[in-house]
Parts: structure tokens; C-alpha cells; sequence
């Protein structure tokens, strides 16, 4: 044989691993081969864990408020029409059937489409799976409200307070069910606690404005509708709370900008509507504040 051809031969002896010294194809000594797979343990490990935190936060932000996550949000003022855009994103209902999850996320696609028996009825199940769970008495709160079990709704907000204490969402559902009661030194120590936990909550600023407009002190009120509205300038009802209390203090150019910016967001919006009219008769006392949101 030729040196040339023996230099070929030696070549490709040398890339080739012995049997003996490959490990999945790969010439990996012995010494080193317990560590590779422990690497490849840990990483598979990994992988999963990150799976189950998406997951779980997934469920999270279904049933966070706007703007933080507007998936499911359960407002007062804002239920979807059965067939609207919200509802079909909800339709498409992720979680694995026979679960915690799953029930939960039923039983939001029934409460946009205004069915609150079905949704209570999801709920309940979701609840003898997870009873620990905040996000499915938060929402067994709202549905319960909607069903005019308030009492039994106070309770809801209450246990998912007690299994989660910062939760600003609860803190401001369970304050405006107080206020409508009259309640308004328990709704105020709520309000304040969401806005302790998240100072950017709309929803709790245009509350508890409403708080200082019963208590007359219309610049304290005016501070939080103006906040809410800096925060999500779409929201309607914190316009016309503010039109409605600039109307009172005889500000008719800033009542009259901010029923035009509730008109901005809905043209159809009929308290905005009414609110323009009332400023054409100056002596008319403003209809009462909207009812607050959840």
C-alpha cells in the first residue's frame, strides 16, 4: 500500500469512534459521560418548569384587570355580547378539559355573554378542584354580585383577599359593593389599599372619587377622576363623573370637554349625551355620579 493511501486510511481511522467510546454519536470519553447526561437532565428539568410558569401565568392575566391584561376582565360596565370579538378569543379555551383552569375560563366566556347561572355553575366546579385559588373567588365574587347575592359576593372577595392580600382588584370590587351599601368607611380603607398596591388601578381612583363627591369634597374627587383618565384616557365613565361635577361647580367650558371626551369614545354614550343638555339649563342640579365600576 502506498504512503498515500495509508495516510487516507489513518485519517479516516482517526475520526471515527470505537464503538466503546461513542455516546449517541459522539466521541465522549466514560469519565465524562455521567455529567453530559446529568447537564441534559437539568436542562430537560428546566424546560418544564418554565412551561408550568407560563402556564400559571397565562391563567393570571385571563382574569387581570385593563390595562395590565384584558382578556377577562369581570367589570360591571363592560360585559362582552355573546358573539363579540372578546367572547370568541375566550371560546378558544386552552386549558386542558377537567380542570381547575378550565372551568375558570368557562365560566368567564359565560359571564361576558351575560349567562351568570352557567357561570356560577363553572365556577363552583373550579372551586372543588382548587378551593385555594383567588382568581376563582375573584371571579365567583363578580358573578355572585351579578346574580344579587351581595352578601354572599362580599364573601368571595373577602376569601380571595385572605388567600391573596395584594390583590387590587378584589380590594376595589369589594369597595364599591361597601360604598352602594353606604358602607363608605370600609369601601375608602379598600380603595386605598388597592391604590397602596397599584397607584395606576383607574378603576379605584374614579371610585373613590365617588367616595369624595358623597363626602363633599369635590377636589379631592376631582384629583382621582382626572388620575383615572390620565391613566386609560378612554374611560368613559370617569369623564362624565368629571363633566357631571364641573357642571355642579358652575365649570361649564371644562364640563363641556369632558362630556366631548366621553363622546370621543362612544358618540352613543347616553349619560355624555344627557350631561351636554343639562349644561343648557345652568340651574338643573346634575343627575347622580354613574354607578362606579368594578
Amino acid at each position: 500500500m502506498s504512503n498515500k493511501n495509508s495516510h487516507k486510511q489513518q485519517t479516516e481511522n482517526s475520526v471515527r469512534p470505537h464503538p466503546e467510546n461513542s455516546f449517541f454519536g459522539l466521541n465522549i470519553p466514560k469519565a465524562f459521560r455521567p455529567w453530559l447526561i446529568l447537564l441534559i437532565v437539568l436542562l430537560a428539568l428546566g424546560g418544564t418548569w418554565y412551561a408550568t410558569g407560563r402556564q400559571n401565568n397565562s391563567k393570571a392575566k385571563l382574569f387581570s384587570a385593563k390595562p395590565q391584561n384584558t382578556a377577562a376582565v369581570v367589570t360591571e360596565n363592560t360585559s362582552a355580547p355573546a358573539g363579540s370579538s372578546a367572547v370568541q378569543e375566550l371560546e378558544s379555551n386552552v386549558f386542558e378539559p377537567g380542570t381547575a383552569s378550565y372551568y375558570l375560563n368557562e365560566a368567564v366566556i359565560f359571564y361576558r355573554q351575560g349567562k351568570y347561572e352557567n357561570a356560577l355553575e363553572n365556577l363552583v366546579t373550579a372551586l372543588s378542584k382548587e378551593p385555594n385559588d383567588p382568581e376563582i373567588h375573584f371571579n365567583l365574587g363578580a358573578t355572585l354580585n351579578k346574580l344579587g347575592r351581595v352578601n354572599d359576593s362580599i364573601e368571595a372577595y373577602q376569601r380571595a383577599l385572605e388567600l391573596s392580600p395584594d390583590y387590587d382588584e378584589a380590594h376595589n370590587n369589594l369597595g364599591r359593593i361597601l360604598m352602594n351599601k353606604g358602607e363608605l368607611d370600609l369601601a375608602e380603607t379598600h380603595f386605598k389599599d388597592a391604590l397602596k398596591i397599584n397607584p395606576r388601578n383607574y378603576n379605584a381612583h374614579n371610585n373613590y372619587g365617588i367616595i369624595f363627591i358623597r363626602r363633599k369634597m369635590p377636589a379631592e374627587a376631582e384629583k382621582h377622576f382626572l388620575e383615572a383618565v390620565s391613566i386609560d384616557p378612554d374611560y368613559i365613565e370617569a369623564y362624565v363623573n368629571l363633566g357631571y361635577l364641573y357642571t355642579s361647580a358652575d365649570r361649564m367650558e371644562q364640563a363641556r370637554a369632558a362630556f366631548n371626551n366621553a363622546l370621543r369614545v362612544d358618540p352613543d354614550f347616553q349619560p355624555a349625551i344627557e350631561g351636554l343638555q343639562r349644561l343648557e339649563s345652568i340651574g338643573t342640579t346634575p343627575p347622580m355620579l354613574l354607578r362606579p365600576r368594578e
